[in-house]
C-alpha cells in the first residue's frame, strides 16, 4: 500500500502542478503541497477498497474547488484535459522505458520522475511565455465548455475502461494508442482556438459596427471646428470692437481659453486607438458639457486591449461613468468632476475612474459590489458594479476603492 501511496502521490503531483503552472496560481506552495496529500490519500483507499475511477475524478475535482475556489467549469475542463496529456505523456514514456524494464513498479517510479523533472524544468524556462492557459477560457458560450468537458471526459473513460479490462488491447498497440491519443488532443486544442477565435472576432465586429457611427461624428466635429476658424476670427473682432479697451484682452484671453480646452479635449480622441475607448469618451464628454460637468482624460493605447473584449471594454467603461455621473449631477453635489485614466505602470494595467460624491455616508464598502445594491433609494436596483466585478474576477484581475478629497476613486487592475 505505501508503494501505491507514493507513486498515486507523484502522479498527483504532476497532475496538479501542471494545473496551477497553467492556470497562473501564486498560491503558496503549501497549498500545492496539502491538495497532494490529501488527494493522493483518497486515491489510495479508493483503490484498495476497488472503488470506481470515476468516483475518484469526482472527488478530484471536488477537492480542488474547496481549496481553490475557481470556476467550476473551468476546473472540470482543466482537470480532464490535464489528465489526458498526462496519461499520454505515460504512455510515450512507458514505449521507451519497458525496452530496459518489465517491472511495472519501477516503470512507474521511472515515468513519474521524468514527468515531474521535465515539468517543473519546462515550467521555470517558460514561466514567462506560458500560452495555454486553460482558465482563460472565453466565457462566450457555455455550451463549447461542456462540448469540451464532455469530449475529454468520454476520452479518459473509455480510456481506463479498456486499462482495466483489456490491457493487453494497449500494451500492444501502444505507439498506436500514443498516436491516436496525441492527434485527438491536438485536434480538439486546434477546433477550440478556432471556435474561440471565431466568436471573438465576430463579437468584435458587432461592437465595431455599433460604434462607428461615433467616430464618423467624431470626425465630422473635429472637420467641423476646423472650419469654424473663421467664426473665432470674427468674433475676436466683434470682442476688439464691442468691449472696452482695458477688458479686451481679459475678454479674448477668457474665450480663447474656454474653446482651446474643449478643442484640446476633441483633438487628443484621435491619439486613442482603441474605437470603444474612444467612442465612449466621446459620448461621455457631449453628455458632461451639457450639464456643465468637467470632464478630464488620461490614456494610453494598447493597455486593455489583451486583457478585456471589446463587450468588457464598454460594459465596465459604460457603468463606471454612468455611476459617476449619476452621482455628480446631483443638485447636493458642489464639485462636479469625472476623470478617467488608463495606464500600465509597473507591469500592471490600471482602469481608473474619480467623480466627486455627495457624501460619503450614503456609500457602503461592503454591499457596493452586491447584486442589487443601490444608492440611488427604494425600488431602484443596481447591477453595474456587481457585473464590473464579475467580469474582473474572470481575468484574475482586482478593484480598489478609495474615497478621498471628496472623490470616490475606482481603480480595476490587472497583472
Amino acid at each position: 500500500m505505501l508503494v501505491e501511496f507514493i507513486l498515486n502521490t507523484m502522479d498527483t503531483f504532476n497532475i496538479m502542478y501542471i494545473w496551477t503552472i497553467l492556470s497562473k496560481k501564486d498560491d503558496k506552495i503549501s497549498k500545492l503541497i496539502f491538495s497532494v496529500f490529501v488527494l493522493s490519500i483518497i486515491c489510495t483507499i479508493m483503490e484498495q477498497l476497488s472503488v470506481n475511477f470515476r468516483f475518484i475524478y469526482i472527488i478530484g475535482i471536488i477537492i480542488i474547488k474547496i481549496l481553490y475556489k475557481d470556476d467550476l467549469k473551468d476546473i472540470i475542463v482543466g482537470y480532464f484535459l490535464i489528465f489526458y496529456i498526462h496519461m499520454i505523456l505515460e504512455l510515450v514514456l512507458t514505449l521507451i522505458i519497458r525496452n530496459f524494464t518489465n517491472d511495472y513498479i519501477i516503470q512507474g517510479f521511472i515515468i513519474e520522475t521524468m514527468i515531474m523533472s521535465g515539468v517543473i524544468i519546462v515550467s521555470k524556462l517558460l514561466s514567462q511565455y506560458t500560452i495555454l492557459k486553460y482558465n482563460k477560457f472565453e466565457k462566450k458560450n457555455n455550451n463549447i465548455l461542456i462540448y469540451f468537458v464532455l469530449t475529454f471526459s468520454i476520452y479518459i473513460v473509455v480510456f481506463k475502461f479498456v486499462w482495466n479490462k483489456y490491457n493487453y488491447i494497449i500494451q500492444n498497440n501502444l505507439f498506436v494508442t500514443v498516436v491516436i491519443g496525441g492527434a485527438l488532443i491536438v485536434c480538439k486544442v486546434l477546433t477550440y482556438l478556432y471556435i474561440t477565435k471565431t466568436i471573438k472576432e465576430e463579437e468584435k465586429l458587432k461592437i465595431s459596427n455599433e460604434y462607428n457611427p461615433v467616430i464618423d461624428e467624431i470626425v465630422e466635429e473635429i472637420k467641423q471646428r476646423q472650419h469654424d476658424f473663421i467664426n473665432y476670427k470674427n468674433t475676436i473682432k466683434g470682442i476688439v470692437n464691442v468691449v472696452d479697451e482695458r477688458d479686451v484682452k481679459k475678454s479674448i484671453d477668457k474665450y480663447i481659453n474656454d474653446e482651446d480646452i474643449y478643442d484640446d479635449k476633441i483633438n487628443s480622441l484621435i491619439y486613442i486607438e482603441n474605437v470603444i475607448i474612444r467612442s465612449i469618451i466621446y459620448r461621455n464628454m457631449c453628455k458632461f458639457k451639457k450639464h456643465n460637468i468637467n470632464f478630464e482624460y488620461e490614456i494610453e493605447n494598447n493597455v486593455l486591449d489583451n486583457k478585456f473584449t471589446y463587450n468588457e471594454i464598454s460594459n465596465i467603461l459604460n457603468n463606471l461613468l454612468n455611476n459617476a455621473f449619476e452621482e455628480v449631477i446631483k443638485d447636493e453635489c458642489i464639485k462636479k468632476n469625472i476623470q478617467v485614466e488608463i495606464f500600465n505602470r509597473n507591469k500592471t494595467s490600471h482602469l481608473i475612474v474619480k467623480n466627486n460624491v455627495v457624501s460619503f455616508k450614503n456609500i457602503d464598502l461592503n454591499e457596493m459590489f452586491t447584486r442589487g445594491y443601490s444608492t440611488k433609494g427604494v425600488g431602484t436596483r443596481g447591477y453595474g458594479l456587481h457585473n464590473i466585478q464579475a467580469i474582473v474576477n474572470s481575468h484574475n484581475g482586482n478593484i480598489k476603492i478609495n474615497m478621498q478629497d471628496e472623490k470616490i476613486i475606482f481603480d480595476i487592475f490587472l497583472n
